[in-house]
């Protein structure tokens, strides 16, 4: 079973969501209260095999229950015994091989049902399946429910470790409608187990069944056969949930939650095969990171198109995204109650290899390179003591891959995020200014027409500038910084000696300047003086 669309109304923070998925193996990501959460909890109530989801007011988007609140999800891969006419195959819709919902199935489409899950202002669920056609619908109950295969992995775990409706395990076990009949079984085993227990045994209970018979016959009451501590069958009847699975003679749910949540992926996966939906929340809590590719790269593998199952996951975890393509990332907005779910274009996988970070912030500076990152962190550094910090103003720092920033920065705008670029002047923008404001980006270039190294050398005063020079002899060697700005500074080339500091006093401040700037900027075989975050940061 696959997901092809989540319709929300009125449901906790989102008072309207319409996605289209698009994606077998999905990550959802955004800042805290952008309801990614919710949209997992939505998929899974609207999918639930128990027939006793309870809700309450605040379930209500903005607690108002005058409306009912209504969660549609359209779903694909179906089992074939939910796409017959007895069942729910008169309601079938079509999805298009393009992602075109039709009401009425067309050649080529793929046979989809819409179940719609609504709940009014009295807090009791419905659940039916629904078309543009019959759109009241016929109820689908728990059971078929719980045929469409959906898991969800996140505070919950211990559930599954146990045999009951709904949990993996019992999935595991093929339980149909003989599950009960199971757990009953467990129970006799276990009354029968005290059977064989001899005179000798549970000598202070023995005692007990003997002074009541004893206490009995005083007033005429006597026993068929005789008194004697057993188990009660209706108070130690082994229901749902009452069986569970062990390690030796530990539960399972006394694991590590780590441990847990691995093998509560490891039992989907297994019941996977026969097709279903994961919806797992915050994937990375209690992974150390190689568990955490691991299961990345095993929950991959196990959504490949022909395999019918499907994962939505959320994470706030950089570990996560650097193991991610671009097009398995989906950012979640929502403002005045309207979510959106947007897909990140694969212009920004480089991001998503080297700052991932940036896509978990709310507002992201992008630097057009890695001299303008390192230059940014020391800047934080120093305006954190006086003010607030990035962190505090949930600001992120993307490197732009210097000719490519303001593509990047336009990226991350069409995402809505709130985007500023920092850049060098020296060259046009492949995309001018009046374009990226437009587009939402802040454009930040120094003035003049220079880079940044440059705008530094022009602007410090001189003891800053000589030790921005000392810092590069450390990092060069001190004849390669001289010799790179000689060539620059033309006849004042031979005056070049003792120390930075004195330099002013032997050729015009000016010229010195200017010349340190595009060495800085130019030097070492094009690469400059500075262009790694450390040494910017330095």
């Amino acid at each position: 079973m696959r997901l092809r669309r989540v319709q929300i109304e009125r449901f906790r923070g989102i008072k309207q969501l319409d996605w289209d998925v698009g994606g077998d193996f999905l990550c959802l990501i955004g800042p805290g209260d952008s309801t990614k959460t919710t949209i997992l909890d939505a998929s899974e109530r609207a999918l639930s095999p128990w027939w006793n989801v309870t809700f309450d007011d605040a379930d209500f988007y903005e607690a108002k229950t005058e409306d009912p609140l209504s969660i549609i999800v359209t779903v694909g891969d179906l089992p074939d015994e939910l796409k017959s006419d007895a069942k729910y195959g008169l309601l079938a819709r079509g999805w298009s091989p393009t992602g075109e919902l039709h009401d009425e199935p067309q050649d080529g489409d793929e046979l989809v049902l819409s179940i719609r899950l609504q709940v009014g202002a009295s807090l009791e669920p419905s659940w039916t399946v629904i078309n543009d056609r019959q759109p009241e619908g016929r109820a689908i109950g728990a059971p078929d429910r719980e045929r469409l295969g959906c898991t969800r992995l996140g505070d919950f775990l211990d559930r599954h470790f146990a045999w009951g409706r709904g949990a993996i395990l019992s999935r595991l076990t093929g339980e149909g409608e003989g599950l009960s009949g199971m757990l009953a079984e467990a129970g006799r085993a276990a009354r029968a187990k005290l059977d064989n227990i001899g005179p000798d045994d549970l000598p202070a209970l023995r005692a007990a069944a003997e002074n009541v018979k004893k206490a009995g016959a005083a007033l005429g009451v006597a026993p068929r056969t005789e008194y004697r501590p057993h188990l009660d069958v209706r108070a130690v009847a082994v229901g749902e949930g009452g069986l569970s699975l062990h390690d030796g003679d530990v539960p399972v749910r006394r694991a590590g939650l780590g441990s847990r949540r691995l093998l509560a992926v490891a039992m989907q996966r297994e019941v996977a095969k026969l097709r279903g939906l994961t919806l797992i929340d915050e994937i990375e809590h209690a992974l150390e990171p190689h568990r955490i590719r691991r299961l990345l790269q095993v929950l991959r593998q196990a959504t490949e198109p022909e395999s019918g199952r499907h994962v939505l996951m959320t994470t706030h975890a950089p570990v996560v995204l650097k193991e991610l393509e671009a097009g398995q990332l989906r950012v979640v907005r929502s403002k005045d109650g309207v979510t959106k779910v947007i897909a990140v274009p694969g212009t920004l996988q480089p991001i998503v290899r080297k700052a991932s970070e940036a896509l978990l912030a709310r507002k992201v500076l992008v630097c057009e390179g890695r001299t303008e990152v390192g230059f940014c962190r020391c800047l934080d550094q120093q305006w954190a003591q006086t003010g607030p910090s990035f962190g505090l103003a949930g600001v992120a720092l993307a490197d732009g891959g210097g000719t490519e920033a303001p593509k990047v920065a336009q990226a991350f705008a069409q995402l809505g995020y709130s985007v500023a670029l920092l850049g060098d002047s020296d060259k046009p923008l492949q995309s001018d200014e009046a374009v990226l404001t437009s587009g939402g980006v802040h454009v930040l270039l120094w003035d003049d027409g220079v880079s940044l190294e440059q705008r530094i050398a022009l602007d410090l005063p001189w003891t800053g500038v000589a030790a921005v020079v000392e810092l590069a002899m450390n990092n060069w060697t001190d004849q390669s910084v001289r010799d790179a700005i000689r060539t620059r500074i033309g006849r004042y080339g031979d005056r070049l000696n003792g120390s930075p500091a004195d330099w002013p006093q032997q050729i015009p401040e000016q010229d010195l300047r200017n010349a340190i700037g595009l060495a800085a900027k130019e030097a070492s075989n094009g690469r400059g003086w500075f262009k790694r975050v450390d040494r910017a940061e330095e």
